[in-house]
């Protein structure tokens, strides 16, 4: 019965935890879009979501939940706090299978007080309802494997009324863990599509301990038939959605980082909560520990009759993480939480090494002086993982450089400042969701968006020209604007639409925000943003591939404007000379042409980006000489020089 209290306490204190300063942040673009989605009808909301990244189950759910309550950021994220708070007890039951009760509670412990999971139990996101789901398919496996173990073993010994009693029990059991874990397992399916991955563990471990049993095997492909059956109506989506994803780039991902980004954010929430720099520091001494766990793992194996516990932590763990980085590798945008999926393994990991170690009851000196050995190990490895999440919720409840995207914040100072005549400019335009959960349309405030998109596409960059217009069209109606940047280091790498609104506009004062760029301009009258930068000179093709169109010298630097001439440039860089008419050299660069962030992959053809070039330069005639070369094999494919002059005076549009 205390065991049971103590179960009690773990689970009001998750959910103490996952309501506290529930509202306290704006939402964030995520959780904006959950805003947009769940206030759908069903049928507009299936829609939106096959052309989205996941499936429609959570927005379904939520948006359930709003029509019976009023919008708002407590009200958004209560469901996920909910499903957070769920995930205790099934982490209890699951420990609980596989080892004992102590386990259990131990594993509970480390799910209620981690700052990882009490971020997703207060982000209106669809994680903690997957995490929860996937563990309660893996509760299911575990007791439709205990149940057909029991029935085996009292199928050739029961006699009379009181063994086909028995056989009959267990034959419901079974039906009742299959149907639980087909309906488990459909609706992790219809919530994330990488809920395959964990799925296919759960199975693989099922497979393994089942493997002699024939009749078993069968009934398990024909349930996990019928839960294919049950996807079929949105696989079509699926498969669209891998084929067709652009919001992410192509190129190589670094498997060593990623692994090492993921075991910090399992383990300390990072970066979410808590500096990559201080994760590195506690991951440290949290992998000083893992031999004490994994010792404590044998120690309760040893002990324990349980389905191969270590057997189904390491699929678990492991293997939605291999096939994931495999499916990723080509993309080198990856964040994290994609393998929150295989999150539960670490908190049996902790929770069972923990219990392995306090266990047995010492029957001598000898063995009581080794009991307490492993017992204060057990407890120094418990503490350490208690402080590092202890330092995490600080973190994340006071200390503001792990705040989300200030977008309420920066709305609320735009409503109630900005005069009649002055629009919103959203960059990038993707993120209209969260700017429309706080300012709806109905409020008569008009917002454009830069570049006009409903997800973020990597490949629709913006250009000198895209931006002229758009700030033209603006201008043609309103005498100012407040702009609103976020990933516009995606959108607009080069900077060009601050560019333009610092040179042809007058800025205004406007506060700093966390994580997210505010900027107030008015229009100058008769203002027309120019179609081409200025500086123009004759282009040269440089090898074909790109030519710079227009350069200025100034005080402090020179602006190269560049374009491309083809698609689907290679990853080009420059070397760049800065000398006097004497030849005295005053800076070299060697660097991408319109930055380390901007590759020459990800150009548009014909579209104009501005690069700026740091350097004190006297007044008077200067030489740019400008080397274009392939990055992969060094040769060169085009040399250009340009004959500039610098001014006397200061420089007014720096970079």
């Amino acid at each position: 019965m205390a065991r049971r209290h103590t179960l009690l306490a773990l689970i009001l204190l998750a959910f103490a935890l996952r309501l506290h300063h529930l509202d306290v942040q704006s939402l964030w673009y995520d959780e904006g879009v959950t805003a947009q989605v769940a206030r759908l009808g069903l049928s507009e909301l299936a829609r939106w979501t096959a052309d989205d990244i996941q499936p429609p189950l959570y927005y379904m759910l939520v948006s359930g939940w709003l029509r019976l309550n009023p919008f708002g950021e407590l009200i958004l994220r209560w469901p996920s706090a909910a499903f957070g708070t769920l995930l205790i007890p099934l982490l209890w039951a699951l420990g609980r299978r596989l080892w004992d009760e102590r386990a259990g509670l131990l594993a509970a412990l480390v799910a209620a007080a981690s700052p990882v999971m009490v971020y997703y139990g207060q982000e209106a996101r669809m994680y903690t309802l997957l995490i929860s789901l996937v563990a309660l398919a893996a509760l299911a496996l575990l007791r439709w494997e205990e149940d057909g173990r029991r029935a085996t073993d009292n199928g050739g010994g029961g006699e009379g009324r009181g063994g086909e009693k028995r056989r009959d029990a267990g034959g419901r059991a079974q039906w009742g863990a299959r149907v639980l874990y087909a309906l488990a397992a459909l609706a992790a399916l219809y919530t994330h599509y990488f809920a395959l991955f964990a799925l296919l563990a759960l199975a693989l471990h099922w497979l393994i301990r089942r493997r002699r049993d024939r009749a078993q095997w069968l009934s398990f492909l024909g349930i996990n038939a019928l839960v294919g059956v049950g996807y079929l109506p949105w696989a079509p989506a699926m498969l669209t959605r891998f084929q067709a994803d652009a919001s992410y780039w192509t190129g190589r991902l670094k498997v060593g980082e990623a692994l090492l980004d993921v075991l910090m954010h399992f383990t300390l929430g990072a970066t979410e909560v808590m500096a990559e720099a201080d994760a590195r520091a506690w991951l440290a001494a949290l992998t000083i520990a893992a031999p004490v766990w994994l010792y404590g793992l044998r120690l309760a194996r040893r002990r324990s009759s349980a389905p191969a516990p270590a057997l189904l932590i390491i699929l678990w763990g492991l293997l939605p993480a291999l096939l994931i980085l495999v499916l990723a590798y080509r993309t080198p945008k990856f964040n994290p939480r994609y393998l929150l999926i295989s999150w539960p393994a670490w908190a049996l990991l902790v929770g069972g090494g923990l219990s392995g170690l306090w266990a047995g009851d010492p029957e001598d000196l000898l063995t009581w002086v080794a009991a307490t050995v492993r017992r204060l190990l057990a407890l120094a490895a418990l503490l350490l993982v208690l402080a590092a999440h202890a330092v995490g919720l600080l973190n994340w409840f006071a200390n503001d450089n792990f705040a989300k995207s200030a977008w309420r914040e920066g709305i609320s100072e735009m409503y109630f400042q900005r005069q009649a005549d002055e629009a919103a400019l959203l960059l990038s335009g993707h993120a209209y969701p969260v700017f429309d959960a706080y300012l709806p349309p109905r409020f008569g405030v008009p917002r454009y968006l830069l570049p006009e998109m409903d997800i973020l596409n990597v490949r629709q960059v913006v250009g000198w020209a895209e931006a002229a217009q758009t700030l033209n069209r603006i201008a043609a109606a309103q005498g100012g604007v407040w702009l609103f940047t976020w990933q516009d280091e995606v959108i607009d790498p080069s900077g060009v639409t601050v560019l333009l609104l610092d040179r042809f506009a007058d800025a205004q004062p406007t506060p700093a925000l966390p994580y997210l760029g505010l900027r107030h301009y008015r229009f100058r009258p008769g203002q027309v943003f120019p179609a081409r930068p200025p500086g123009l000179i004759a282009p040269a093709a440089l090898g074909g591939a790109v030519q710079v169109v227009g350069a200025e010298a100034t005080t402090a630097g020179v602006w190269l404007y560049w374009q491309a001439l083809q698609p689907d440039l290679p990853d080009l860089q420059v070397a760049i000379t800065l000398r006097r008419a004497s030849g005295q050299i005053l800076a070299q660069h060697d660097l991408r042409p319109a930055g380390y962030d901007f590759p020459t992959t990800r150009w548009q053809m014909g579209e104009i980006y501005p690069h700026w070039l740091a350097a004190g330069l006297p007044p008077g005639p200067l030489t740019l000489e400008i080397t274009l070369y392939d990055s992969a094999s060094a040769s060169v494919l085009g040399v250009q020089r340009l004959f500039l002059t610098a001014p006397a005076q200061a420089c007014a549009v720096c970079g």
